[in-house]
């Protein structure tokens, strides 16, 4: 998988190795369980924590440059559209996030797993501004 992050020609995913990635992640959200905005759509939406983190850890390893090991599918903008995702909170997210990272890599590897980050969160912010209707809803959550 061609990689944006690879501009020497490392992907972040080999750089990093998925048990540091799934680390980053199971930091990340045990953070959100406690942020007082956060915790809020993600207790209510998610029951399975282990679970919820491996298939993020996933996620990430893919986004990242990692080959799939997984067959999920991903509805990232339904998901969040259900759980109530607002601008506020996906700002508070970002911010909760860069701050994790920032904890485990070092500055360039932060920034360069940021940029997904960003990316993500402005697809999800266009997706909040202009929702499609339900049946196109329907029919996304089941291509991604």
């Amino acid at each position: 998988m061609t990689n944006a992050c690879a501009a020497t020609g490392n992907v972040l995913a080999e750089k990093l190795g998925r048990e540091r990635v799934a680390r980053i992640v199971h930091h990340f959200y045990a953070r959100v369980r406690e942020h007082p905005r956060l915790k809020v759509p993600f207790l209510q939406h998610v029951q399975d924590w282990p679970q919820h983190e491996a298939i993020i850890s996933h996620f990430w390893w893919v986004m990242l440059g990692g080959e799939k090991y997984l067959d999920y599918r991903y509805a990232l903008p339904s998901k969040h559209h259900e759980a109530g995702f607002t601008p506020e909170l996906l700002q508070d997210w970002l911010a909760l996030f860069n701050s994790t990272l920032a904890d485990f890599l070092d500055d360039e590897d932060r920034a360069a797993w940021m940029v997904h980050a960003e990316r993500i969160g402005q697809s999800l912010m266009h997706f909040h501004h202009h929702p499609p209707s339900a049946l196109l809803l329907g029919n996304l959550a089941k291509e991604l």
